[in-house]
């Protein structure tokens, strides 16, 4: 599998602090690459210096294979959208990508198929300025200019902020045939885990600037465990889950019985037992750690 972006021993120091310290990430050819961690982790940093935005204070970044130049040749392949871009607010959406197209030169003709793409070539859109853009509508807009010259790199930081619930689901789906249906490698960083749940092949957690986890999202060691919700303020169901053996119990109140993991069969035997001893079950389901639970078990202070 080829490699488009590899940063190796990428470190950043700002007035004698490392803000970013990374040994080794890889991004693969055509896969979606969820880049998390909290606030002031590195994540903008590191885009910004993949960008040249930001000089690394020593490492290196490679690109395609390449170590990446001075003179920028290789952001011709890279679309990014790390910050808002500088709009012309008396103009339209197209207009702004067509003052864009003057600078770098790429087919007008990509102008409104991409801004089709984003949402924002509907007939009430296409007149309207941008200084009356709601904020979701600019975050269409700055995806857009990442999205407008057909690079083959998106770089996308918090792609979501401002959007509505509809707009979120878009956006998600859009990135995901971008990269399915199109080919395009996709490194994108949210403060939604969720969401990178949902479109991520692959993630890298980072916590003051180091990498705490990197891999696939299904091989993220999660714990299990089951839960029982039924009538149990008999405090005699406790004695009934004693009496079965080889439980471990992990919570238990009136309402909800939280257990260490068990085999299918053990549950269907537990469950047949409580309601022989006449125990009102309501539901019982296989829980499992989220990537927001296991993100802030890797990122907790101390």
């Amino acid at each position: 599998m080829k490699d488009v972006i590899t940063l190796q021993q990428l470190v950043k120091v700002y007035k004698d602090v490392p803000t970013v310290d990374l040994e080794q990430i890889t991004v693969h050819e055509g896969e979606i690459y969820g880049f998390l961690g909290p606030n002031g982790a590195g994540k903008t940093t590191t885009m910004k210096m993949i960008l040249s935005l930001v000089s690394p204070t020593s490492g290196q970044i490679f690109v395609n294979g390449q170590p990446i130049d001075q003179k920028g040749q290789y952001l011709g392949q890279i679309g990014s959208m790390i910050e808002e871009p500088s709009y012309y607010p008396n103009l339209t959406a197209y207009e702004n990508l067509l003052v864009f197209q003057k600078m770098l030169g790429f087919d007008k003709k990509q102008i409104w198929p991409t801004l089709k793409l984003v949402g924002l070539a509907d007939e009430k859109n296409r007149k309207k300025l941008v200084k009356a853009y709601s904020l979701g509508m600019k975050q269409r807009l700055a995806l857009a200019f990442a999205l407008v010259k057909k690079p083959k790199i998106l770089l996308l930081d918090e792609p979501t902020n401002g959007l509505d619930p509809a707009g979120i689901h878009e956006i998600r789906e859009l990135i995901v045939k971008l990269a399915k249906e199109e080919g395009l490698t996709v490194f994108i960083s949210s403060h939604i885990l969720s969401e990178i749940e949902h479109i991520a092949d692959r993630v890298g957690i980072i916590n003051h600037g180091r990498l705490v986890y990197e891999g696939e999202i299904n091989a993220i060691k999660a714990k299990t465990w089951i839960e029982i919700g039924g009538d149990f303020s008999n405090g005699s169901v406790l004695e009934y889950l004693k009496e079965f053996g080889h439980l471990t119990i992990l919570e238990y109140s009136p309402d909800r019985v939280k257990l260490a993991d068990l085999e299918d069969e053990d549950v269907a035997d537990l469950v047949n037992c409580l309601v022989g001893h006449h125990v009102r079950i309501f539901h019982v389901s296989r829980e499992r750690e989220n990537l927001e639970d296991i993100f802030l078990t890797l990122t907790k202070e101390g």
